[in-house]
């Protein structure tokens, strides 16, 4: 028996809108709760909705290299321009659920 027989992944290409919408959920209704178990689950909340941004943006940094240096079909193009949309949406949806501000540039 191994502890990583208990690990959960995720597919954020396939599953990452109902992965986001949940977690978004609980950051807006417990993000500013009065109960400290309530605000330690959007805490975590926000951990794995931080990770997953992070783990995506990964994934949309290798594609565009390889969109740029000419491996990528037109199909290839719209997946990767319409995962770029999405995950700017999340990016934005992560930081106005918790005040944040966008990185001045």
């Amino acid at each position: 028996m191994a502890l990583a027989d208990l690990d959960v992944n995720v597919n954020l290409y396939r599953d990452g809108e109902r992965f986001f919408d949940l977690l978004k959920a609980v950051l807006r209704e417990w993000h500013k709760s009065p109960w400290p178990h309530e605000k330690e689950r959007a805490e975590y909340a926000k951990a794995l909705f931080s990770e997953g941004l992070k783990v995506y943006e990964s994934y949309l940094t290798s594609a565009q290299e390889r969109v740029v240096s000419g491996f990528a079909t037109p199909e290839d193009q719209r997946i990767l321009k319409r995962m770029e949309e999405r995950f700017n949406y999340w990016e934005n949806k992560l930081r106005e659920l918790t005040g944040e501000k966008a990185p001045a540039c």
